[in-house]
């Protein structure tokens, strides 16, 4: 091999590894990325499910603490805001919880049957999600559970020091007009 040939090939050899090595990291980088996106969205599966559980085992602390401090929750109805269905901070969230698992709750299992879990938008410390949900109760009169209610959660959450919490919670329950 001449010199001008032997030149040529170890530029091509250098930059084919330079090309190679920056490829590599690319791709390093990217499973990385991926790595702490799926681990984000299995965070945020994880404290949906402990909603229903929170929620149907009438754990009302709990239930609260899966909240931001300055939270909202509130129910919309064919497309509108269901007036008097606001609350607005984790403090209001567990008096609401205590008080409906005290209340009209304190005689009947309600299970909270979530799926379709999916992410409108994600990122390192926001996300929002939809998923939907069927509602059923069931008092020791009931040979079986009752569909109370259905609906889509759309749930806004950020990533605080204690982990991914809701920082807004509506539910769009289903109803059809007469």
């Amino acid at each position: 091999m001449n010199l001008v040939a032997e030149r040529k090939d170890t530029r091509f050899r250098f930059f084919h590894g330079l090309f190679l090595a920056a490829l590599l990291f690319s791709i390093s980088v990217s499973k990385a990325d991926n790595l702490i996106d799926i681990s984000n969205r299995l965070a945020i599966a994880d404290i949906l499910t402990q909603y229903s559980y929170r929620w149907d085992g009438k754990d009302s602390l709990g239930f609260s603490r899966l909240f931001t401090e300055n939270a909202i929750m509130e129910r919309w109805l064919h497309g509108e805001f269901v007036d008097g269905s606001r609350l607005e901070g984790r403090e209001a969230i567990f008096d609401y919880a205590k008080e409906s698992h005290e209340g009209r709750l304190a005689d009947r299992q309600s299970r909270h049957h979530f799926s379709g879990l999916v992410f409108l938008e994600l990122n390192a410390t926001t996300a929002i999600t939809e998923n939907m949900a069927l509602i059923t109760h069931q008092t020791e009169n009931d040979t079986a559970a009752v569909i109370r209610s259905s609906g889509i959660y759309r749930n806004t959450w950020r990533k605080t020091p204690e982990g991914w919490r809701i920082s807004k919670r509506i539910l769009m329950t289903d109803r059809f007009r007469n």
